[in-house]
Order: C-alpha cells, then sequence, then structure tokens
C-alpha cells in the first residue's frame, strides 16, 4: 500500500503495520476462537428467550457480500434468529443491488428493516463531509455505526454481530489486532466510524443537531457488538462462492477482469461494493487526496493472500484515476457541482 494511506507505517525491513498485524492471522487457534464465538451466541440466545423477544442478534445488512455472507452464517450456519438492518446510503442502487439488499433477508426468512434519511440532509451531509474530511460517504459510515446502537437499545437487543474484522487491512493503531476479540462500542465507535469528525463538524445549513440524531451513539446502552472474523478465517472469494450458490447473491454483470467491469465500476473483480452505486465516485475522491484507489487497495490484498503477482498488480494501476463514468450522475443527485467536488475535496 502507499504510505499515503491513513496512520499506515513501514519498520525498519520495510514491512508496514497492516501486514504486521495480519502476520498474528496465520498462527490463531481458530476451533478455539469457535468455540468461544458459540459460547456467546448460546448465551445470547438464551438471554433472548428468557425476555420473550425474539431477535437473538441484530446484524448491520447492506446487501454487499460480507454482511449478506454474515447474515447467513448465523442465520444457516449458527442457528440464530437475527434482525437484519439496514442504514440505506440514500442512493438508487443498481436492480442487481438493490435485489440482494430486498430480497436475500426473504429468502433466509430473516425479518429485516430498511431506514434512510431524506435526500435534503443526506446532500448536505455529503457536502460537509467532503469539506471537513475529503469524504462524502461521512453520512454512510457514521449511520452505519450509530443508527444499530439505536435500534439494539429501543429493541433490547444486546447483542450484534459484524463481519469484517478491522484488522483485515485497516490501520487504527493498536486497539483492533487479531491477537484482540474486538468489539463496537462507544469508544470504537469514534475512532474506527468517525474518525475524529463529529456531527457538529458536518452539520449542513438549515438543520439543528437534533436532525442528525440518527448518526450519534445512544446513552445508557448495554451492548456487545463482535466480528464474525475475529472467530473463523475471513476469506471473501469462498465467503462469495458461498452467498451465490446458496442464496443467488448477484455480483456486477461482468466476469472478473473484464474490460467493461474495469472502466465501468473501478476494480477488477465483480463482487466488491456492489452495494454502493457511488463507490466509484469515493474512489476518485480517494485518488485525488491520496494518488491512489480500488486497483491498489485490491491489488494489494491479493498479493498479501498469494493468488496475485507484484508486476501483475503494477500494470493494473494503469486504470487508477480514471474520472467515473457516474460523475454526472452523482453531482445531479448531490447537487454538487463538479468544479465544487473538486474544490472542497482537493482542499485537504
Amino acid at each position: 500500500m502507499p504510505e499515503t494511506w491513513v496512520e499506515i507505517t513501514f519498520d525498519e525491513e520495510g514491512v508496514c503495520n497492516i501486514c504486521r498485524n495480519y502476520e498474528k492471522k496465520q498462527v490463531i487457534n481458530w476451533d478455539e476462537r469457535k468455540e468461544i464465538l458459540i459460547g456467546i451466541l448460546d448465551n445470547f440466545k438464551k438471554q433472548a428467550r428468557e425476555k420473550g423477544n425474539k431477535y437473538d442478534c441484530l446484524v448491520g445488512y447492506s446487501g454487499g457480500k460480507d454482511t449478506v455472507y454474515t447474515l447467513w452464517a448465523m442465520k444457516k450456519k449458527y442457528g440464530m434468529r437475527p434482525l437484519a438492518l439496514t442504514f440505506d446510503h440514500g442512493f438508487k442502487f443498481t436492480e442487481d443491488g438493490e435485489y440482494n439488499i430486498q430480497e436475500i433477508p426473504k429468502i433466509l426468512d430473516v425479518d429485516h428493516i430498511r431506514f434512510s434519511i431524506g435526500n435534503g440532509l443526506r446532500n448536505g451531509l455529503c457536502k460537509k463531509g467532503s469539506e471537513v474530511m475529503g469524504d462524502f460517504c461521512w453520512h454512510c459510515h457514521n449511520g452505519v455505526g450509530a443508527f444499530p446502537a439505536r435500534i439494539s437499545k429501543a429493541l433490547d437487543i444486546p447483542l450484534q454481530v459484524w463481519g469484517e474484522p478491522t484488522g483485515e487491512y485497516q490501520t487504527t493503531g493498536t486497539e483492533y489486532t487479531f491477537d484482540t476479540l474486538e468489539e463496537q462500542n462507544e469508544s470504537h465507535f469514534k475512532k474506527a466510524f468517525q474518525c475524529g469528525i463529529t456531527p457538529d463538524m458536518v452539520l449542513p445549513e438549515n438543520y439543528e443537531m437534533l436532525d442528525l440524531m440518527p448518526f450519534q451513539w445512544p446513552d445508557g446502552i448495554s451492548l456487545k457488538a463482535i466480528y464474525l472474523g475475529n472467530f473463523e478465517p475471513w476469506e471473501q472469494r469462498k465467503h462469495v462462492e458461498i452467498i451465490e450458490n446458496k442464496l443467488g447473491w448477484r455480483p456486477y454483470p461482468f466476469e472478473d477482469y473484464d474490460d467493461e467491469l474495469i472502466k465501468t465500476w473501478g476494480n477488477y473483480v465483480n463482487w466488491d461494493k456492489v452495494d454502493c452505486p457511488y463507490e466509484t465516485i469515493r474512489n476518485w475522491q480517494k485518488f485525488i487526496r491520496r494518488g491512489f484507489d480500488k486497483f491498489s487497495f485490491q491489488a494489494s490484498k491479493d498479493i498479501r493472500d498469494g493468488i496475485m503477482e507484484r508486476h501483475h498488480a503494477i500494470e493494473l494501476l494503469k486504470y487508477e484515476g480514471l474520472r467515473p463514468f457516474n460523475m454526472n450522475e452523482f453531482c445531479k443527485e448531490t447537487n454538487i457541482t463538479e468544479a465544487e467536488f473538486y474544490r472542497i475535496t482537493k482542499r485537504l
């Protein structure tokens, strides 16, 4: 990964802190971890029955590969009764993305809540997020983290199960590593989701703090929020195969490395970020600020996993930094001009 990746550091051997943490994953006793997970799930399953609550746990659900697998695993692999909760980013999904988010919970026979905010507030937060931190997705990151906690409190569901752990590829200091069992709480939310940008910093004009309630961590909540990838190896390609075969989950309608896939969606795999029609814009914004986008990120993971040679990855980098095909559509939907988009992004 480039040195412009957030909080990345390199040791005297030129190895980054993400890979040093990843080395720990290779020596974990996964059978022991699975037993710990089953104990946690059985405990909360018992609590739910004693309280007469239908739901053993809550699973944040976007319709993307990771949340679909997590929901499938809770329901089918571990015999839980999950409630699926979607904090909808508010943008129009592709046809396949809409199918994944709307139909798969039904196929799994899982109850599903889908929540979204109004376009005016969404657009205001997209603009303020870009101005303050160079990322129009602030509303999505914070809503995905805070709103499930609010629903857990309201419906008395004290267990949340998330999918991919932070330690897989993020640099958040020493808190969330593979030799610890990462859990989400208010402190974790502020560091991993808010990244130091609080709601008062992105409050749009003509709105008040009360309007940002869905993005704020609730007071007085008793919550245990675990990451499934700390209890079983997180293997995305295997997960994609499972959810495609068992649930009919839909990736992008292109083969991996297809020219149209690369030119259109800015990635060489067809199963990543199917739940976000404007991941292309986020990649573009990342490239403007940090000099790399999805190709560097995905290729670095594939090199690390031993399924791609570095020279092949470098060849793919010729596709980085291309203006998104749906830039005009994004600007129209968010009411941000392209010139304004560049100005507020480059300012940082």
